[in-house]
């Protein structure tokens, strides 16, 4: 489909404001690469990486999508300004409660939350239904022709 991905690496993990540089950092070597829409997405702590760097990327980033997040840090996820945030989180999540990604859904005012049964905070169970999810989040939020079932 000719979507192609960075998976970024923190140069001072748990060190929210670095993070989210280096992701920031991350969008511009895609846009200069050619991206014209870029959607940022996290786990856990990266959550609200991603939601920090979109806030403050408002030319670039077009969606978020978090994983497991965090709510520390999603403060500011009221200025995403209703760009597509989509959330899932296990029910069964051993080291954060769901409750912390509809906190940030909350606090952002809008987003999809998939409150995802019997899963835990890796989401090690879902791998198809967060990529069925995905394959029909993304392309309309990147712009994209979207999949068709064959």
């Amino acid at each position: 489909r000719g979507v192609r991905f960075l998976r970024v690496s923190y140069r001072e993990p748990n060190n929210l404001d670095l993070c989210a540089h280096d992701v920031a950092v991350g969008v511009e070597l895609a846009r200069d690469a050619g991206a014209e829409r870029v959607v940022v997405m996290g786990h856990s702590f990266g959550g609200a990486v991603a939601i920090r760097t979109a806030v403050v990327m408002t030319g670039s980033v077009v969606g978020v999508v978090t994983f497991s997040t965090q709510s520390a840090g999603c403060e500011v996820a009221g200025a995403l300004g209703g760009r597509p945030l989509i959330l899932f989180h296990g029910d069964r999540d051993e080291i954060l409660p769901s409750q912390a990604s509809e906190m940030v859904r909350a606090i952002a005012g809008h987003g999809d939350l998939e409150i995802i049964p019997g899963d835990g905070h890796l989401l090690a169970k879902s791998d198809d239904l967060i990529t069925e999810r995905l394959d029909h989040w993304l392309p309309e939020v990147l712009g994209l022709d979207p999949v068709t079932d064959s």
